[in-house]
Parts: structure tokens; sequence; C-alpha cells
């Protein structure tokens, strides 16, 4: 049998290719997405609507989306010091969630809501918000959102907005939003 002879260039551009399709492959394969780096930190949340009617409670986990305001407004935040309210204050009404929302486009209340301590989430530091609301007559809705000004209809401060299944509350039916704030680096 013969021996096979590869120049030296062949060889050199041959090491090449496969030195350059083994590190493009790892870039689109990487975990932190395409640009196959450290990502930026960004804010995720999730949103749980329990809804309790005589006929019983339905739990539903929702996904939300963070309007563009509400990206700036945490850009801000953590770029210059101060003080700054906290998204604490939960709306309900009627919209359809987008980044482009500043508020729900109707608004039914907005309301207070009780933030927890910081609590680990998938690995990640996190805070809720929980606001219970009992309805004191009938209203049909679809959407909640998470602000952080408490005045009623005010525009420019929803910092993420949600859709629930539409729903015609009755009296005494109770309207349950727990939004989870986690903060995540992938």
């Amino acid at each position: 049998m013969g021996k096979i002879r590869i120049s030296r260039t062949l060889f050199a551009v041959v090491l090449a290719a496969c030195i350059v399709s083994s590190f493009a492959v790892g870039y689109y394969l990487s975990p932190s997405g395409s640009s196959g780096g450290h990502q930026p930190q960004r804010i995720g949340a999730n949103v749980y609507v329990t809804i309790e009617t005589p006929m019983g409670i339905q739990a539903v986990p929702i996904e939300n989306v963070i309007t563009t305001i509400g990206l700036q407004q945490a850009a801000t935040r953590f770029r210059v010091s101060g003080t700054y309210t906290a998204c604490q204050y939960i709306s309900i009404g009627n919209a359809t969630a987008s980044a482009s929302l500043t508020k729900l486009t109707t608004e039914y209340t907005r309301a207070q809501g009780t933030v927890s301590s910081l609590w680990t989430y998938n690995g990640n530091p996190a805070f809720n918000v929980t606001k219970k609301f009992t309805f004191t007559g009938t209203v049909t809705l679809n959407a909640a959102g998470i602000h952080w000004d408490g005045t009623a209809n005010s525009d420019n401060n929803m910092y993420a907005c949600a859709n629930f299944q539409q729903t015609t509350f009755q009296n005494n039916w109770n309207l349950t939003i727990t939004w989870i704030l986690a903060y995540s680096s992938s």
C-alpha cells in the first residue's frame, strides 16, 4: 500500500477550515443565543391568575409582555441611583398584551399589591406582587398590568401586561393576580 502525501499548504488550509467551522458551529449552538457570548441582564416575569367562583377555583399560569416603557424604566433604575416607586400596583381590565402599550386599553381598577421578600425562582433572584380583587357587580375582563404608579387610569407607567381568558365576573367572585418578577442573566 502506498503513502498519501499531503502538502503543508493543503494541510494548513484543511486545519484552518476545521477550526473555523468548529467555532461557527459552537457560535450558533451556544445556549446563550446567537451572539455566542454572555447576554446582558434582562428581567422576566410570570403571572398566575386565580379565578374563584361558586363553581370552583381555576388557577392559570400565563406569560406576559414587558412593555417598551417598562424596559426603559428598568434600565433607568439600574443606571441611576435615587428613589423610585416599586412596581407594586396591579391593574385589571381589557387589552391585547403588547410591548407598545403604556396602560391597559380599558382599566377597570388598579390597586397596590402585597410585595414579597426576595426569593429564588429557577435559580434567579425574584419577588412577587399579589393582589386579590373581589367583584361587587358584573364585569368582563381579559388583562392585567403591573405598574410603578398607583393612580387609576394613569398612563406611561405600566412595566408589563398579560392576557388571560376573557371572563365575566359576577358579584362576590374573586380574581387573584400573582406577578413574579425574576432577574435573570440568561
